[in-house]
């Protein structure tokens, strides 16, 4: 893929478009990680996972013809494909990836790199009249953010706004946001109009991804896009969902690789939690802070916490000023203490040292 030349100085970059045909990522050669590894001014903090995590790919024609069978032999339990650059180009192996991927098991999700120079409307019909109402098995779709078109911040932030909408209403669902950390800060202005979409964050880093507002957590992380995957030639995007495989079926409408569980089953595995919890029980999720019950052995998505046999919901922190997952582990700045979230109140004591505390091991580490 051709890229941009970007000039940088400290934290402040200029960011122009890339040539049309664009994948996820093309534009934010700037959201690379910094060169010692510690967050960037302007950003909130590393967030690592809850817990487990679900391997995944993005993927575009420029992938070639891929084995759909051996990526998901491999491991692979998710794929997002690209429908289309804007409005100028559709890509051309979108069906074959769209059908294939859905054919060996793996839940999907269709993404559109967005240009917001060009006609909005345009662009959110061709991927609602390509993903209609997600079925079981398909995600969100993804709305990618990473081109100005030469816009504000402010008028960016509109378009993404527009076709968020237009897309929710087209769909039901509200679409993922894929973005970097410093494009979203810098360019379209960090608006928290949409903390309530799921984000998808690349930053290529051997250590856990940093975020800027309006997030505190991720569902899915684009962590390289030169990775190797059997099914797949030469250098691949690859991603990691922010939970478990069947976390991730209950954000695909509970359905995708051979269902969600069932068979009679009464107990739910969250990867939030790190336990088994029973038919009933409610959990706030940590990739995109959502209800979802154990219902027949699957998470069902739930937009309320009405008629939960249990409830594990993130817990509000006034060392960090915001509300964090369960099972994180903060310092408490008025006696130094160590406290860890159960899911309903503060608990204590934490081994810091170990990672731990009432609850288990500490999915998030926040010391003073």
């Amino acid at each position: 893929m051709r890229r941009l030349l970007i000039v940088c100085v400290l934290s402040a970059c200029t960011v122009g478009d890339p040539d049309d045909d664009s994948k996820a990522g093309a534009g934010l050669g700037s959201d690379v990680d910094s060169a010692d590894g510690t967050p960037q001014f302007g950003i909130l903090a590393r967030v690592c996972a809850a817990g487990t995590t679900t391997m995944g790919v993005d993927v575009s024609y420029h992938n070639g013809t891929i084995d759909w069978g051996r990526v998901k032999n491999a491991g692979y339990e998710f794929a997002f494909v690209r429908i289309s650059d804007g409005t100028g180009f559709r890509d051309p192996q979108f069906a074959t990836n769209w059908e294939g991927a859905q054919a060996a098991g793996l839940v999907r999700g269709i993404y559109q790199f967005f240009r917001p120079n060009q006609d909005v409307a345009a662009q959110a019909d061709m991927v609602i009249a390509a993903a209609g109402r997600p079925g079981p098995g398909d995600l969100p779709p993804v709305i990618d953010v990473e081109a100005t078109g030469n816009l504000s911040p402010a008028s960016v932030a509109a378009k993404v706004r527009t076709w968020v909408d237009r897309v929710k209403a087209g769909t039901g669902v509200d679409p993922i946001i894929y973005t970097g950390k410093f494009f979203w800060r810098d360019q379209v202005g960090g608006p928290t109009s949409f903390a309530n979409n799921p984000l998808w964050i690349a930053q290529y880093t051997s250590l856990c991804p940093d975020l800027t507002s309006p997030w505190d957590t991720w569902a899915f992380w684009q962590f390289t896009d030169t990775g190797t995957v059997p099914g797949i030639s030469g250098g691949i995007d690859v991603d990691r969902f922010n939970g478990s495989l069947a976390e991730l079926r209950a954000m695909a409408g509970g359905g995708g690789g051979g269902g969600g569980g069932g068979g009679g089953a009464t107990t739910c595995s969250s990867a939030t939690m790190a336990a088994d919890l029973p038919e009933g029980a409610c959990v706030q999720a940590a990739s995109d802070a959502r209800w979802y019950q154990c219902t027949g052995g699957a998470w069902i998505q739930q937009a309320t916490t009405a008629g939960c046999a249990q409830t594990f919901g993130w817990c509000q922190s006034a060392t960090l000023g915001r509300a964090v997952p369960p099972r994180t582990c903060v310092q408490k700045s008025t006696d130094r203490v160590w406290y860890q979230c159960n899911g309903t109140t503060w608990v204590t004591p934490v081994d810091s040292a170990a990672g731990t505390g009432p609850s288990g091991a500490c999915s998030h580490l926040y010391p003073l």
